[in-house]
């Protein structure tokens, strides 16, 4: 019982976390108008945050596998809150990259995924880890449907800054969240030196799909709502779009943790990636309507954070339970950079082309490649702790 107590604080957590990481988009064409910048500017914000949450991510589960996760998350949560409530009282770009970029980076990478999951894995042996991290994962899925709608409609009704003042009261919920969590050693797993997985072919190859998922949600999480507007869509067809996203993701994400636990989970992995790829080009093709938008979140929606619980269980069942806050975090590092140049370079492309083709064409050529690279995986059947992988 107390193992899924700790799953349900997780799910919250992590709805918080990656609710308003994610809906943060919504408010692009309000951000331009702010701070009179372009959107290559703006994006920069963006894409530090995205990098800089990557670079804190493996330290932050360092820190949680040393010293306790109720303590990291809570300085997290305090940094995020911080950063959120600086952006919205503040019309100077200088301040909106400090807090956009900095203080969202570390506050989003201190209570993001590999330090949430860690914990859960520690409480739950192999046979129902990846089922209880597809459930903990959907969490954040959960967060952008409500904060995609929530802020949408808050943002219409009170404007930019009152909805980011509001968000950044909810972070502050993360520390009431974690405090009844009292640390605990893991039972399943040992604590093992990470220094081989830098050489190992399965970790390498797992860092670089997982490349490809960070370009392929911070590109559609920051840029749809604008490319909704480049339509000639509304914003309430952006925020329907991210909102709908979040939803099917809770249904997809828990299916694919419970794949992930009767399957061969790179084979899984590279079957989502694929299956990006070709929705990716099937509403690049597609008549720009309400109607494609909205079926093109619902499928890619199903696919949103489905690698989350099959990438971090992977590396669970390759170097232990107890490394998994570190390791993921990571791999993690490598989504971020993925992040990173998917948000930057989207925002250049538009720029200088004045559309947003060359990066639809990239996360397809991507999306085809990221499958390719989980083939050669290999996780042994008696996965124990398998350090050369």
């Amino acid at each position: 019982m107390k193992a899924w107590f700790i799953v349900l604080v997780a799910v919250l957590i992590l709805a918080i976390n990656m609710g308003l990481r994610q809906a943060l988009g919504i408010f692009l064409p309000d951000m331009v108008s702010v701070y009179s910048m372009s959107l290559p500017s703006i994006s920069l914000a963006f894409a530090v945050q995205n990098l800089l949450w990557g670079a804190v991510a493996p330290f932050a589960g360092i820190m949680a596998e040393r010293h306790g996760y109720p303590k990291v998350l809570i300085a997290g949560a305090l940094i995020y809150s911080a950063g959120t409530a600086l952006m919205a009282v503040s019309q100077s770009p200088i301040v909106y990259h400090l807090s956009n970029g900095i203080l969202l980076g570390i506050g989003v990478g201190a209570t993001t995924f590999p330090i949430v999951l860690g914990a859960v894995s520690q409480y739950f042996p192999e046979k129902k880890r990846s089922l209880a991290l597809g459930i903990a994962s959907a969490g954040g899925s959960l967060g952008q449907f409500i904060y995609a709608l929530a802020g949408n409609a808050l943002n219409q009704t009170y404007g930019y800054s009152t909805t980011l003042l509001i968000f950044a009261m909810t972070v502050l919920l993360i520390p009431l969240l974690v405090m009844p969590v009292k640390p605990q050693a893991s039972e399943n797993a040992p604590v093992i030196s990470s220094e081989p997985a830098w050489r190992g072919k399965n970790f390498i190859l797992l860092a670089a799909g997982f490349f490809v998922c960070g370009f392929h949600v911070a590109f559609i999480s920051v840029h749809l709502p604008n490319y909704a507007s480049f339509c000639g869509l509304t914003s309430d067809i952006a925020a329907n779009s991210l909102a709908i996203i979040g939803l099917c993701n809770v249904a997809g994400t828990v299916f694919a943790g419970w794949l992930g636990g009767r399957y061969y989970k790179p084979y899984l992995l590279s079957g989502i990636y694929l299956a990006r790829a070709a929705l990716i080009f099937a509403f690049f093709i597609s008549p720009k309507s309400a109607e494609s938008f909205y079926w093109f979140a619902a499928i890619m929606g199903v696919l949103w954070l489905s690698t989350v619980p099959l990438t971090s269980g992977a590396v669970a069942q390759l170097y232990g339970a107890g490394k998994v806050a570190s390791l993921f975090g990571w791999v993690m590092f490598s989504h971020q950079i993925g992040a990173f140049v998917a948000v930057y370079s989207a925002g250049w492309i538009v720029e200088l082309t004045g559309t947003y083709n060359i990066a639809w064409y990239l996360s397809i050529l991507l999306g085809i490649t990221a499958a390719l690279i989980h083939i050669p995986i290999n996780i042994p059947k008696s996965p124990e702790r398998i350090l050369s992988q």
